[in-house]
């Protein structure tokens, strides 16, 4: 039994709300938005996402990949989340927890957002959101971000949420059915930035009410 079973609390709370999204696990009847995102982003969500591009081709696709989420969620292997707007439930994209090193524990958060960069500001309420329930409820000790040359506005908006860049291995990424290698850049935060982040927002919200 992996070490997150251990340490995870016997019911984990699947649904996460900020003031202006819906955090939450794939289930029947999201297909539609899942596909959807996917078409309308594929330039972008190449090379990082081309492996998922190229199962999800059909409604069916997209039934089965969201089934074995749900099945690596409950393996406590992928925490993946499907964001939704509250005011309108306008699906936005996909935010998760992967790639989970239970030695350390630490974990990878892969992303993607239709409409950037306007939706900014929301990716943005997404992320921290995600940095809670991964430090506060997973308890894991530190999280990453991996940015191809393509997708390195990710990588920006680490950076201006409190990760620290950490350096670039190159030629250590392949899409999924290509020959052409990248760059990876990564992006990390650990326990000690997490709570040094918290207490630096709440300083300043002290500040600002007073």
């Amino acid at each position: 039994m992996s070490l997150l079973f251990n340490i995870l609390p016997d019911s984990l709370d699947e649904r996460l709300e900020t003031n202006q999204l819906i955090l939450r696990p794939y289930q029947e009847g999201d297909e539609n938005d899942f596909i959807r995102v996917l078409q309308e982003n594929s330039s972008s969500l190449y090379p990082a996402y081309s492996g998922r591009l190229a199962r999800v081709k059909a409604l069916e696709d997209a039934r089965i990949q969201m089934q074995q989420l749900r099945t690596d969620w409950d393996n406590r292997k992928t925490f993946d989340f499907g964001v939704w707007t509250k005011a309108d439930n306008r699906y936005l994209g996909d935010i998760a927890l992967k790639n989970v090193d239970h030695k350390i524990p630490k974990a990878e958060i892969g992303l993607y957002f239709t409409g950037w960069p306007e939706t900014k500001s929301l990716v943005e309420e997404a992320l921290k959101s995600i940095l809670q329930f991964a430090f506060d409820l997973l308890h894991l000790n530190k999280v990453y971000i991996r940015c191809t040359a393509s997708n390195k506005f990710y990588g920006e908006l680490a950076l201006e949420n409190g990760f620290v860049e950490e350096g670039t291995l190159r030629s250590d990424f392949r899409g999924f059915d290509s020959d052409e290698l990248h760059d990876l850049t990564y992006f990390g935060m650990t326990r000690t930035d997490f709570e040094k982040l918290r207490q630096q927002q709440g300083s300043e919200n002290s500040t600002a009410l007073v």
